[in-house]
């Protein structure tokens, strides 16, 4: 590790390490454009000179080049570096337009902040400016091409890193554009990075363009609530709205980057049909009401039919303290323990992955340093995209990707895809020396030095889990090979941990034995999220207590005889347990209430004054337990009190919002319930639901500026197996099911497995009754001019 001097200032940098990257650790400001910590540098710029005085290459250098030396010393504020960054900075900026005050970079624009820390401040340049013609590029991104400045780390980042193909730089010397060959939507599911990676306001984002200033935003760190991965993000706020979305940083998830979804999807926090006032039997009540009146139905049903005749319901989607609040109920009320997802199998799979040891599990900066992943059930970009961008990292440093799944998976990377069966991929993690492909496979594993296996809960279930934990354990006897498994909701982690050591128990057989009268249902949609829903909804219409705790307008929320409005994540701080058992605090960014866009129709905010909110009602999900419970403890006393009654969670009380999140540590082996899986195939065409890209989960459905993305109501079949039954592309079919029959439009998709027909589960459309996370169904397709 080399130790150089900086300023007279000495610093001590690992191996490979710029002289860049030593100012940096020392907090020396040195200005930079092309330079970012994960894209590295290209000398594009030719902004951050320094002075060598002694090392191996003295005189005048780029320090985001130049590797640190042993006994280096180097100046930044000489007169020879200082005098050529000026003039780099003026020449520079001699094309740029004089638009700060209209531009949605300015207050955050490293371009402002750059030219100044390198001594240009007054222009010269009164000839005619270079102009360009913007693209169109579609309904998140705006560009402005006059504002470049040519540091390339627009393509760097979209093209290199996030593997798009569809824009990169065209021209020469002073006419460089970055940008496709023609007006059109980016097709990268990372466009968004774009925003966050450009120094200058050259791509800015089109959904919050000249809504607010920086200074003017309130601004928490979060986490992303879209799927199980945990990325860091930096939410922005204002008048009572969820304005924009960032990336945050945490090298330990998803670096600096999250995908479209993550980004444009939180509009469904200002949907304009979320509940926001307390009912009961349909009428608005006050919440004090709601809560009294709920309390006093709940000891009315115990007194009277015991303890066991309630039953409670968490979330992948709430906190986890307000999941563990939920079980502390249970037991007030002397009911049985909670589940923690509606549907059985996605709820199994949860508990099996909480059961694996820490050491065994990987973070996604372990699967971007692996050399040889083998991916096992998973569609990234649908159910985990930043894992996509991790695996594309894995390719580009020389290693391999190999994909078992019965989807057409598409990923920005070179990988090897097996498209078979559920059933198939299961038998063969269940007997691998017999499957050819898995045993080679396992023999590569044992060669390789970072090897790596992703697994899918919605595809392999807990019993799938359970033989890759095993596949595992035989592929190397020298080394670990690590399991990193994707789940199904933000904190289905933490509920597979909160049900550890519990009968594993289906909810919809539970309320269909006619001893059930009541259920509490938290941030949870039973009525769709179970993987028979015509009978959950039915169940639901027999109890007499359905309370919802809820700040989504789901079909349990209408169908609730009580309903109490919770706040979510970015109005009340909070923890998510990620799938590798990484915790991660969020913050609050602002109290809930009607935006002011809606208040004021779009038009000048109303001149009338109250003493409350409109649209403020809603209480977080913890607050309104910890009512019932007469529990008075903050937030961070709830955490100590977890913290006491289980050590596996004891840096709970360390973690910190925007942090890097702490690992839950091992609280002994628990002993794993069986249970038996079928995996045999009836009849010769099976019907697999699966996610979206978009559209799956209810938030992004609910997000308006997602809507151009969302997923349209088709199915997918192989072209040989469209050929034998006569089908062609965009035919419209009839598909009989036993939960009903349907009328789709036909895509083929050549990369899919045969014997199949794959259909995307869409809240909001005809297709909402089918939820992914089960095994294949049996089906019947028809052209719609037969008579079936």
């Amino acid at each position: 590790m080399p130790t150089l001097t900086i300023d007279n200032q000495t610093v001590t940098v690992s191996q490979g390490a710029t002289v860049l990257d030593a100012a940096i650790a020392l907090g020396i400001m040195v200005p930079h454009f092309c330079y970012h910590q994960v894209l590295g540098a290209v000398g594009a710029c030719r902004q951050c000179a320094v002075t060598i005085v002694a090392g191996t290459q003295k005189g005048l250098k780029m320090s985001c080049l130049i590797p640190a030396e042993d006994g280096m010393v180097v100046l930044t504020g000489d007169v020879e570096s200082s005098a050529y960054r000026a003039q780099v900075s003026e020449w520079l900026m001699t094309n740029h337009p004089h638009d700060c005050p209209v531009c949605d970079e300015g207050g955050e624009c490293q371009l402002q902040e750059m030219t100044i820390g390198a001594g240009h401040g007054i222009r010269r340049y009164r000839g005619n400016k270079r102009t360009y013609q913007n693209q169109q590029l579609g309904p998140f991104i705006e560009q402005e091409m006059n504002r470049c400045i040519q540091c390339y780390r627009c393509a760097r980042t979209y093209k290199d890193y996030c593997g798009g193909t569809d824009f990169g730089v065209m021209g020469s010397q002073q006419r460089i554009f970055f940008g496709r060959f023609k007006d059109g939507e980016l097709e990268s599911d990372f466009s968004g990075n774009l925003v966050d990676f450009c120094p200058t306001g050259v791509f800015t984002d089109k959904t919050n363009r000249f809504k607010t200033r920086y200074w003017d935003l309130q601004q928490a760190a979060s986490i992303c609530p879209h799927c199980s991965l945990g990325c860091s993000t930096l939410v922005g706020g204002r008048y009572q709205e969820v304005q924009r979305v960032r990336a945050g940083d945490n090298r330990l998830t998803n670096d600096s980057f999250i995908c479209d979804r993550a980004r444009f999807g939180s509009d469904w926090v200002n949907h304009p049909e979320r509940p926001r006032e307390a009912r009961i039997a349909g009428e608005r009540v006050d919440m004090s009401q709601a809560l009294a009146q709920l309390e006093e139905r709940l000891l009315a049903l115990k007194t009277e039919h015991g303890g066991q005749s309630l039953r409670l319901l968490g979330s992948p989607r709430a906190s986890f303290e307000a999941n563990l609040l939920l079980k502390k109920l249970a037991e007030r009320l002397g009911a049985p323990a909670p589940y923690y997802d509606a549907h059985p199998r996605r709820a199994f799979a949860a508990r099996v992955a909480a059961r694996i040891p820490s050491g065994q599990l990987a973070s996604l900066q372990q699967v971007r340093a692996a050399d040889l992943v083998v991916v096992v059930g998973v569609d990234p970009l649908a159910e985990a995209p930043v894992l996509a961008l991790a695996l594309r990292q894995v390719v580009r440093s020389g290693g391999r990707v190999v994909v078992f799944d019965p989807r057409p998976v598409e990923l920005p990377c070179e990988f090897e895809h097996y498209a078979v069966t559920q059933e198939k991929i299961l038998r063969a993690l269940s007997a691998p020396e017999e499957h050819e492909k898995l045993e080679s496979l396992r023999q590569q594993m044992e060669a390789a030095q970072r090897p790596l296996l992703v697994g899918g809960g919605d595809l392999l279930g807990g019993e799938g889990f359970k033989l890759l934990r095993r596949f595992s354990e035989s592929c190397c006897d020298t080394h670990d090979c690590l399991i990193f498994p994707v789940l199904h909701g933000a904190n289905s982690f933490g509920g597979g941990l909160l049900s550890s050591g519990e009968p594993q128990r289906d909810l919809l057989e539970d309320l269909e034995n006619g001893k059930v009268r009541g259920l509490i249902c938290l941030e949870n949609d039973p009525a769709i999220e179970h993987c028979e829903p015509g009978r959950m909804q039915l169940a639901l219409a027999r109890l007499e207590l359905l309370a919802v705790f809820d700040h989504l307008p789901t079909h349990t929320v209408a169908a609730a005889s009580h309903f109490l409005p919770t706040r979510t994540l970015y109005e009340c701080g909070g923890t998510f347990i990620n799938n590798e058992g990484r915790m991660q605090a969020y913050a609050p960014l602002l109290d809930p209430g009607l935006p002011l866009e809606v208040t004021g129709a779009g038009s000048h905010p109303p001149r009338q004054f109250e003493k409350t909110t409109p649209g403020g009602a809603p209480a977080s999900a913890v607050h309104l337990l910890q009512l019932l419970l007469k529990d008075r403890q903050d937030l961070f006393g709830l955490r100590r009190q977890i913290v006491a009654e289980c050590s596996c969670l004891r840096d709970l009380e360390r973690l910190s919002p925007g942090d890097s999140g702490r690992r839950i540590a091992d609280c002994g082996e628990r002993v794993e319930e069986s249970r038996l899986e079928i995996w045999e195939q009836q009849g010769d065409l099976r019907l697999l639901p699966i996610s979206a890209r978009y559209g799956s989960d209810q938030q992004s459905r609910l997000s308006q500026p997602l809507a151009p993305r969302l997923q349209q109501p088709c199915l997918w079949m192989h072209p040989e197996e469209a050929a034998v039954r006569g089908f062609v592309e965009g035919q419209q079919l009839r598909l009989r099911t036993a939960l009903g029959h349907f009328h789709l439009p036909l895509q083929l998709k050549p990369t899919m497995a045969r014997n199949r027909v794959l259909i995307p589960c869409l809240p909001g459309t005809p297709l909402e009754v089918f939820t992914p996370g089960g095994l294949s169904l049996p089906c019947q397709l028809y052209a719609e001019a037969e008579d079936a």
